[in-house]
């Protein structure tokens, strides 16, 4: 199969550029800057514009969007329906969002044998074995070996103790999603694994060694005087990420001799939400109506599970104000949960939980959220609860391919 190239400077009539959106529609960095170029709509968050294709990733500040497989779910569809037209997706979410290759190749596996679709190569080797880990290191060795910014013009300006050209990004590379421009998003290292490989590299390690004792040796010189703005911050970066792969290396000595030994706080807080980054667990509602977690039971109040399961049952949504239009079924869910019968008490909370002129709903939703927020922290718990603006349609975001009914 064909894969989607590097770096898209131009289309053909019938290509469509694939990229991620944040939620916001907020064309602003990596491949959704170059995606205004081919007629991305500044406030469309999703769907065709022009030639391009927007998939949403993440909100505004870098948070993730809770479940974004219907987003891919959506595309594919659309692009199985346009086979006049060839799709070129991007490495969406493996930038600013901040995700790996291998996580979001699994949101396209069913793009894969898509004629009309160009996948990343890194997609395409994660979905087909799962193992081999595609960094590309060469675009790093082509860079440095080219005829402008090369590794040895780097190098002497260093040991001059004054940077002049424009190579920061291959040659003291940070982790991605940092920065918004495109060398930033393509020189990116995803993570911890491919800056171990970089380090591990015969030729990029060793040079970057180099370059960092050549940093050493300046005498009298702070990082700004010698690497100029914002690129002394960049460094910082830098060292930070391979202080945090190899320990008490030479990196450490650049944090101590030039930032006082501290590490670049956003890179520190990008690798550890990288690291920790929870996992969406299946939902499953058993036959006797227990909502369980995994193996473990989120206990509610039976009104508060009967509201849940209306929701889960309504993936589309459900706004405040057309409740009444439910009261009917949340009262026969609530018989399913009660079979005994229910009294006058239980039919007035039903009466004032359906009623969008009350705070009752409100309240439950509040209830529902604490519990969720229990056993989990808030980015994971908001797939679980039930989300949306006021006066906008309410929902639960999880997948519903996450839901078991038994």
């Amino acid at each position: 199969m064909e894969y989607t190239p590097n770096y898209i400077e131009k289309l053909l009539p019938n290509q469509i550029f694939v990229f991620g959106s944040n939620i916001l529609g907020y064309h602003t960095g990596g491949a959704s800057r170059t995606a205004k170029k081919f007629g991305a709509v500044w406030g469309q968050a999703e769907g065709l514009q022009g030639q391009s294709y927007a998939i949403p990733v993440d909100f505004g500040k870098g948070n993730a969007v809770p479940d974004m497989q219907p987003y891919v779910d959506r595309f594919i569809a659309f692009a199985k329906e346009h086979s006049e037209k060839q799709f070129l997706v991007t490495r969406v979410g493996c930038g600013i969002a901040g995700f790996t290759d291998d996580e979001m190749a699994m949101h396209f596996r069913e793009a894969l044998n898509l004629e009309n679709v160009s996948l990343p190569r890194s997609f395409v080797n994660a979905l087909q074995d799962g193992k081999e880990k595609n960094f590309d290191l060469e675009r790093f060795v082509a860079a440095q070996d080219g005829d402008y910014g090369s590794y040895n013009e780097a190098l002497e300006e260093i040991k001059s103790g004054r940077k002049t050209r424009h190579w920061i990004w291959y040659i003291f590379p940070q982790i991605k999603g940092l920065g918004f421009s495109c060398n930033s998003e393509y020189y990116g290292l995803s993570g911890i694994e491919e800056a171990q490989a970089y380090l591990n590299h015969p030729m990029l390690g060793m040079r970057l060694r180099e370059i960092s004792q050549a940093l050493l040796n300046i005498d009298g010189h702070s990082a700004h005087e010698i690497l100029g703005s914002p690129d002394d911050m960049k460094v910082q970066s830098c060292m930070t990420l391979f202080d945090i792969v190899s320990p008490n290396d030479i990196f450490k000595q650049v944090l101590d001799r030039y930032y006082m030994g501290e590490k670049c706080p956003k890179t520190v807080m990008r690798i550890e939400r990288r690291q920790t980054r929870p996992m969406l667990r299946k939902l499953t509602i058993s036959k006797d109506y227990r909502v369980l977690l995994g193996d473990k039971e989120i206990r509610m109040e039976p009104l508060l599970k009967a509201i849940y399961l209306l929701y889960l049952k309504h993936p589309e949504g459900i706004v405040f104000k057309s409740l009444p239009d439910y009261r009917g079924e949340l009262t026969e869910i609530y018989n399913h949960l009660k079979p005994r019968g229910m009294n006058a008490q239980v039919l007035q909370s039903i009466e004032d939980v359906t009623n969008p002129l009350l705070n009752s709903i409100n309240e439950k939703c509040s209830r529902i959220k604490a519990i969720f927020m229990d056993k989990m922290d808030e980015i994971l718990a908001n797939n679980y609860i039930i989300l949306g603006k006021s006066g906008k349609t309410k929902k639960i975001l999880l997948n519903r391919n996450l839901v078991v009914w038994e």
